[in-house]
């Protein structure tokens, strides 16, 4: 949900019933729950990893991108984007998000134009920080460890993704 105050605009993700904190280290649920257009890659994994508040941002970053692009006016456009993520689900929707990280997002329609700079600002930061695990396991896998640190911290993504870089996207000025 979105809302306005004075010049300043406010996004709320309403969907807390599998939310966690951000210290919370055990599974949430003992089986997925969701939209999978709005799941985090690791989550739609097979065999998932264990739901961490990073998983809840990116959450967040696929909700925004989604209503960008597919809504103007309170209404859905004709022929919007990304109807793969609702018609695919295991593999080809992992292929279909990890294919978003690395291109051009879809085109805001004109009412949300402005969040162009902050959309592509969360694209950079997921994207770093599963390139950095994904490079890391790869290191570990062939025994090198030259850029890594011994332990990768996976909930924030060696310290890529945040709640405080996160919000500082979002307090960004929207353009």
């Amino acid at each position: 949900m979105l809302r306005k105050k004075g010049d300043k605009i406010y996004a709320v993700l309403n969907d807390f019933d599998l939310a966690v904190s951000a210290d919370v280290r055990s599974i949430s649920s003992k089986h997925r729950t969701g939209t999978k257009p709005f799941m985090a890659i690791d989550l739609i994994h097979p065999d998932p990893r264990l739901h961490m508040y990073r998983h809840d941002l990116e959450s967040m970053f696929y909700v925004l991108v989604w209503i960008t692009s597919r809504f103007h006016n309170g209404q859905e456009i004709a022929d919007p984007p990304l109807q793969e993520w609702a018609d695919n689900g295991g593999t080809a929707l992992l292929k279909e998000k990890t294919h978003l990280l690395v291109s051009i997002p879809p085109r805001r329609t004109a009412q949300f134009e402005s969040f162009g700079r902050c959309i592509i600002s969360m694209q950079v930061m997921f994207h770093d920080g599963l390139w950095a695990r994904s490079r890391y396991l790869s290191e570990l896998s062939v025994g090198l460890q030259t850029s890594s640190p011994v332990h990768f911290p996976d909930d924030t993504l060696n310290g890529l993704v945040t709640f405080d870089k996160f919000q500082k996207i979002l307090d960004a000025e929207l353009l």
